[in-house]
This record gives C-alpha cells, structure tokens and sequence, in this order.
C-alpha cells in the first residue's frame, strides 16, 4: 500500500454504485474512505413515445450512466448500428464497450471529459443536418445539445435515468463521522454539493463548509462558493477516477 494519502480521511460522495474503483485507489495511497453517496440513480419514466434510434446520424452519452440506462430501454443492435457514438470519459467509454465491444468507432471527449471537450471533437465540426440524439439524465446541462444545434444539426434528447436524493439522513452522517470528520469531500456534480447539506444537519453543514473540496470543475466552484464554503477548493485534472486520485495525491504532497 503506498503512503501518499496516509492520515487523509476522504469523503467518498459519489453514487453508491460508482465508488468501488475510486475508494480502491484511494485506500491503495493510504487514505481512509467514507461512503456517503449524495445521489442515487435511478431509471427515468419510459415516456409514451421513446424516439426511434435508427433515425439518428449520432448518438452522444453524457455519462455511465447514460449508457447503462439507455441499453436497458432500447434494443443494443439499433443502439450499434448508429453511424458515429459519442461519449464523455473514459469510464464512459469503457462502460459502452462492455455492451458493444472495441470495434465500432467511437468518439471521446478528451481531458477534462466534458462537453466543452466533446464539442471540440472534429467530426462534430460539420454536423448540419445530421440528426443527433443525446442520452442524459433527467434535466440534464444543455450546452451540448445547443452548440450543435447552433452548428445546424437536429437535436433531440432523451432522459434514461434520474438523479435521487437517497434514503440517508443526518443521523447516518454522524454514526459515519463518530471517530472524527473527513480531511477531504469529493463531489462529482452542483446537485451532490446540495444533497450533501440536504442529508445532514446545520452543524454538520456548518463543519463541511470548512473542509477543502474537490470537484471536478470551475464552474462548481462558483457553487461552492453560494453554498458558503469557504475552504481550498481542489479542481480535479479531470472526472475520471484516475484523475481525481491523482490530484489528490498532488494536493497531499503540497500540503
């Protein structure tokens, strides 16, 4: 076991499927994790007309998620056969390779994994009357669906899962804080950061808010900073989970 985390203890808030690979890495620095997932994924209602995959010219998911969810309700053949898939990370991309396989050609975001990085790709330079669709979650961010749209493609969405608060309460937070508070909070979205205050109790709250974070963008800065937090903030060197581990390694060194 390496040492670079040792003394840390880490606050894991990822989805409670999602955390294994990060707590691994994690706990093999040295660290001591704490489980508390902040979302909960769940499927998203079907809907009386889901679109008919063999329309689309491309296919982005925006998450694991994404493709976990949309393999469930549509049938992986359709899903396959679409001319160009896209996808943000790599998790992503390997999550779509265990249901399809390697062969097909796939497009994928760059560091850091997201849609400013998937709208940079060149085959989504040229895409006037292509017609995409983009598997998300329920009231999922815009940017890429308009970005195209701007560049003349047909864009329609479909919702295949939705974020939960889960069935945790401030009680919980404090059986798992008993031995003392987290060094460290991991939080992956704007509506973790928010569950997060929502599933503990003022005081808690109040000592969360003096503990650095790391997120995994600028742009949740600004929303810890509404939040009032008012610790360092760590920006991840990208979503992926080799990418946050890393970066916390880098911030232990330095501190």
């Amino acid at each position: 076991m390496g040492s670079k985390l040792r003394g840390q203890v880490i606050l894991n808030t990822r989805p409670a499927h999602q955390q294994s690979e990060l707590t691994a890495l994690l706990e093999r620095e040295g660290a001591r994790v704490l489980s508390f997932p902040a979302i909960e994924i769940q499927p998203a209602p079907a809907g009386e007309n889901p679109p008919d995959i063999t329309r689309y010219d491309i296919l982005l998911f925006v998450s694991r998620n994404a493709v976990d969810g949309a393999f469930e309700r549509f049938d992986a053949a359709q899903l396959a056969a679409v001319e160009l898939i896209g996808v943000i990370g790599s998790a992503t991309h390997a999550a779509l390779s265990a249901r399809i396989g390697d062969a097909h050609a796939t497009l994928i975001a760059s560091e850091p994994y997201n849609s400013e990085a998937l709208l940079a790709a060149a085959s989504l330079q040229q895409v006037a009357g292509k017609r995409v669709l983009i598997l998300r979650g329920q009231e999922g961010r815009n940017l890429l669906g308009d970005e195209l749209a701007r560049r003349g493609a047909q864009v329609d969405y479909c919702e295949v899962y939705r974020r939960a608060l889960p069935a945790t309460d401030a009680t919980d937070f404090e059986r798992l804080v008993d031995a003392g508070l987290p060094t460290l909070v991991i939080l992956t979205s704007n509506e973790g950061m928010h569950n997060l205050f929502a599933l503990v109790d003022s005081s808690a709250a109040q000592a969360l808010r003096r503990i650095p974070w790391l997120l995994i963008s600028e742009r949740m800065r600004e929303s810890a900073r509404k939040l009032g937090h008012n610790a360092p903030v760590i920006i991840a060197r990208s979503a992926s989970d080799q990418g946050i581990q890393q970066t916390i390694c880098d911030w232990a060194n330095q501190s």
